[in-house]
């Protein structure tokens, strides 16, 4: 069996992210697998799932698309679903280039999935710095704050002691 060679641009047409949750459709599946986008959309509506996995992992959606015979845009039905719902969905697809697309999709759902949990670990390494930053720089603050308060009190202090030895040092001319 030959390998279908994938680069990150083809995953990211394979996958989506929403909400931070990879996705993929059931245009691109359709796209993928060769298949009419209406067979998909029949496997979906009668795959012999549960109520409560259906909601978790596929969406009706609708995209406009335009009318071949001119006119209004026509109005379509497309699935977005979840890894899981990609999974149970094309389990039934058989054949050679069949297993390579659905391993193709595989690693396309884990790529996005790296980019999503990568991003989030930049996000989290980012915020921790600039909390880090903050916290040294408000130290430093404080501490200028302080020193300035201190300055502030020693000042009079130390220039009343100036005057008194520069007077102290002027010598009394004695004339008369």
């Amino acid at each position: 069996m030959t390998e279908i060679a994938l680069t990150d641009a083809d995953f990211q047409q394979m996958v989506m992210a929403d909400n931070g949750q990879p996705l993929t459709t059931s245009l691109k599946v359709a796209e993928y697998f060769g298949k009419a986008h209406r067979t998909v959309l029949r496997s979906i509506r009668t795959m012999k799932c549960s109520g409560r996995f259906r909601l978790r992992n596929f969406v009706q959606t609708f995209v406009e698309r335009p009318n071949p015979k001119g006119g209004k845009p026509i109005k379509s039905t497309v699935y977005e679903m979840t890894k899981d719902g990609f999974m149970f969905l094309v389990m039934g697809f058989t054949g050679e280039k069949a297993d390579q697309i659905k391993e193709a999709f595989i690693e396309a759902f884990n790529w996005m999935a790296e980019q999503l949990r990568a991003r989030a670990a930049s996000y989290s390494q980012m915020r921790n710095e600039l909390l880090l930053e903050f916290r040294q720089e408000k130290a430093v603050a404080s501490l200028a704050g302080r020193a300035l308060q201190c300055w502030q009190l020693k000042k009079p202090v130390i220039e009343q002691r100036m005057q008194a030895v520069e007077q102290d040092g002027q010598l009394a001319l004695g004339l008369a």
